[in-house]
């Protein structure tokens, strides 16, 4: 972790403990949907906080259905692992990751694990699980290679997964998975701190929002970054970008200026994201946030696609 991190780190989890909330004072009720939701589901941990991939499959299939054009993008957050080979994928374990209601992926190779919320016969799927040569403990985990092995040949190598699957509870409404034990305990046991509870990972989601999709990286990979697409079912949308920062008003400032003005060697944000628009939210402190209209005729999930390439790190710089 580097040291602004280190610092920023701090300064949320200050805020977490006293409360940096307009009604501070009012008992938060635990999260049971969206992004928050899932998180409250992932036991907090150095490899499951270092990358945070999210997808309200369910509602991004609908806008999709919508308007391919405008919100194709968004499609496969949350199980991107699996999401352009989902149908092959489906033969072979038993169940359809694009059928999902939502998708969540957490850590990075060689260690990391998935929760998908769908229907599941599970009895197909343990049949499958069965055919590929898995066993099925006490607790009703199933391991169909060793922690972290990969498997070049057979049925799943096929479909170009060779990881991901070497352990995985089945149950009505739910799969997870992972490359081993200690990635599957991270979405099957989450134990007394979540994903949620974490002061860099709960409180940039917080910022994000009700989203469809989104992507959270951890401290170690350098600057935290959260990047997210708000979108109701009528089609309204809206990109959205937090950072956390021990001096947020000046760096909304930077941003703002970022935003304004394009730089030789840098992306051009103004032409990029136009219409964006930085702020430092009252009720968080420590982060900056920045609100990217998505209207009609603008392909959605921008920022996403930044992050992903790397640039959008510069937007902060």
């Amino acid at each position: 972790m580097n040291r602004r991190s280190g610092v920023v780190v701090a300064v949320l989890a200050g805020c977490a403990l006293a409360g940096c909330a307009a009604e501070a004072d009012v008992p938060e009720q635990p999260p049971v949907t969206g992004l928050l939701g899932a998180l409250a589901g992932v036991r907090a941990a150095d490899g499951s906080t270092a990358y945070v991939e999210y997808g309200d499959v369910a509602a991004v299939r609908a806008l999709v259905a919508a308007d391919g054009q405008r919100f194709g993008g968004l499609a496969g957050y949350g199980y991107s692992d699996l999401a352009s080979r989902a149908g092959k994928v489906a033969e072979v374990v038993g169940f359809d990751a694009s059928a999902a209601t939502s998708a969540l992926r957490v850590g990075e190779p060689p260690t990391w694990a998935a929760v998908l919320r769908l229907d599941v016969d599970v009895a197909a799927v343990e049949g499958k699980l069965t055919a590929l040569g898995g066993e099925r403990d006490r607790s009703g985990t199933w391991t169909t290679a060793g922690d972290g092995e990969v498997v070049p040949r057979g049925p799943l190598a096929k479909t170009g997964v060779v990881s991901g699957f070497q352990r995985v509870r089945v149950e009505p409404g739910a799969v997870r998975h992972g490359t081993g034990g200690e990635a599957l305990r991270w979405v099957a046991d989450p134990g007394d701190r979540t994903l949620a509870d974490d002061p860099m990972t709960g409180e940039l989601a917080r910022c994000l929002g009700d989203v469809v999709a989104a992507v959270i990286t951890g401290p170690k990979a350098g600057l935290p970054l959260a990047a997210g697409v708000r979108a109701t079912p009528a089609g309204e949308a809206v990109e959205v970008v937090c950072v956390p920062d021990e001096n947020p008003n000046a760096l909304r400032d930077l941003v703002a200026t970022n935003l304004e003005t394009a730089r030789t060697g840098r992306p051009e944000w103004p032409r990029l994201l136009p219409g964006a628009a930085a702020e430092q939210p009252a009720d968080q402190t420590g982060v900056v946030r920045v609100a990217v209209p998505a209207g009609p005729g603008t392909q959605a999930g921008r920022v996403l696609q930044a992050l992903q390439r790397g640039d959008l790190a510069t937007l902060f710089s």
